[in-house]
């Protein structure tokens, strides 16, 4: 063997043995949990322990640390697990719809969020509003928290749309509700929702029941001024979701691990984690569940292509 084939053999070796492929051991890296928001240092705090729990876990396929990475929207969400930047995703209904679809993940487990399997809508107004169907919302304002909130946008969007109701986008609440319409602008958060009601600045709000019953984000004396209009059915509360980077094997140890923990056997780590009580198989409803809530946006947006060729 010449001397230049032998340093190239030598090479391949010692590259392969650093790869693992020779070694039989599995390349270190790190596991990425993933989610959307406007709260970043207090959803950082909230993942990070669970992160760190699960990677520990899953070191036999090479998970050796663990990172969070948080986005502003669901677009920017769906682009990272689109391009491989993220394994884990916890996320609501409506958002674990679009990654389903979009970027080909998988959901693993339901997660009981805040204590709550399955939770619904409220669109909620003053007691003394002249305000007592939905339809009495024409020419009025409702506060929605955030465009990738399933519970306070998707959600009461659709109630509305589906009685027949038109929406119109605002950028302030002095802004004109264009006439026939209701007109709709974002809280950011669920105690700005209930006091933009109280106050008046809008005509109703609209929120899931965990958030309306909870003293810290709609107050008691709050909450004793207003009236539910309408409520929803119930949804499953929040999906966890793994995407195409994370490999088959680890994604079903992890499932795995989910499905046998819950505030008995990791109380601290679970309280932590969004104030979840327990993680719960997906059943083949919850995957039609959210197949439709996709095809929901599939008939609209046909509907919105009709619309504009008409005119």
């Amino acid at each position: 063997m010449s001397r230049s084939l032998l340093r190239l053999t030598t090479f391949l070796c010692l590259l392969l043995t650093g790869t693992g492929l020779l070694s039989g051991t599995v390349q270190a890296q790190t596991l990425v949990i993933a989610q959307v928001s406007d709260r970043p240092k207090k959803d950082f705090k909230q993942l990070r322990p669970m992160a760190q729990h699960i990677a520990a876990q899953l070191a036999e396929f090479g998970f050796d640390r663990a990172e969070v990475q948080l986005y502003r929207s669901a677009d920017d969400l769906i682009a990272a697990a689109r391009s491989g930047q993220v394994h884990w995703i916890s996320e609501t209904p409506y958002t674990a719809a679009r990654l389903v679809r979009e970027a080909n993940c998988r959901a693993l487990a339901q997660k009981w969020k805040n204590g709550q399997p399955r939770y619904q809508t409220l669109i909620y107004t003053r007691s003394d509003a002249p305000i007592h169907t939905l339809s009495d919302l024409i020419g009025q304002r409702i506060a929605f928290e955030h465009p990738d909130s399933f519970s306070s946008y998707y959600l009461p969007r659709r109630l509305l749309e589906q009685a027949g109701l038109t929406l119109s986008a605002l950028e302030h609440a002095s802004d004109p509700v264009p006439p026939g319409t209701v007109g709709y602008l974002f809280s950011r958060n669920e105690k700005n929702n209930a006091l933009w009601v109280d106050k008046g600045l809008v005509a109703a709000g609209a929120l899931n029941d965990g958030d309306w019953e909870a003293d810290t984000r709609v107050p008691t004396a709050i909450r004793a001024r207003l009236r539910v209009l309408h409520r929803s059915d119930y949804y499953p509360r929040a999906f966890e979701l793994v995407t195409p980077a994370m490999p088959a094997a680890a994604a079903e140890k992890m499932q795995q691990l989910l499905l046998a923990m819950n505030s008995t056997s990791h109380p601290a780590l679970l309280a932590r984690y969004e104030n979840t009580e327990a993680f719960a198989t997906v059943s083949d409803d919850d995957r039609r569940f959210l197949s439709s809530l996709t095809a929901l946006d599939d008939t609209a947006h046909t509907a919105a292509s009709g619309e504009a060729a008409q005119r």
